[in-house]
């Protein structure tokens, strides 16, 4: 019975950092949104926090689970409401996974699109680079800063 309770506690530590990483990741794209640069930074630093700490309760987990199931990391001794939370707890980590890919997504397209508006408004007069493959490589625009006070 101990070992089933330190396992609950341990789910219950990871589904409250998972609730705050959600929490994080909606203020973070609030700030993207509203292009609030510092909050931006601020909550990335945040998030990685809390995924460090998610990730060190996760390894504590299974080093829990190989000591006292002899290796065998499955949830199947344990009772209803403990696989419960661990459901939970799998399905919040899957909803911050899709967040994470829904913002790198968004990040790429964003970068691409303005990467085609440098190089059409700012065309680079190079020759063609190629890589060691023998491919062409694309030029990277040299670094442009736009003063935005005029």
């Amino acid at each position: 019975m101990a070992d089933s309770k330190r396992y609950k506690e341990i789910l219950l530590q990871e589904d409250a950092v998972l609730s705050d990483v959600i929490a994080s990741q909606a203020e973070l794209r609030t700030a993207v949104n509203a292009k609030d640069w510092t909050n931006l930074m601020k909550v990335v630093s945040d998030i990685n926090l809390e995924m460090d700490k998610f990730n060190h309760l996760d390894d504590e987990r299974e080093n829990f689970l190989k000591a006292e199931k002899g290796g065998m990391a499955g949830s199947a001794d344990f009772d209803r409401e403990t696989n419960e939370l661990l459901a939970k707890v799998r399905g919040k980590l899957v909803r911050c996974r899709t967040e994470n890919k829904a913002l790198g997504d968004f990040i790429n397209i964003t970068r691409n699109f303005v990467q085609k508006i440098i190089e059409t408004a700012l065309p680079q007069s190079r020759t063609k680079v190629y890589g060691k493959g023998g491919g062409f490589v694309q030029n990277q625009p040299d670094s442009v800063v736009v003063n935005t006070l005029f």
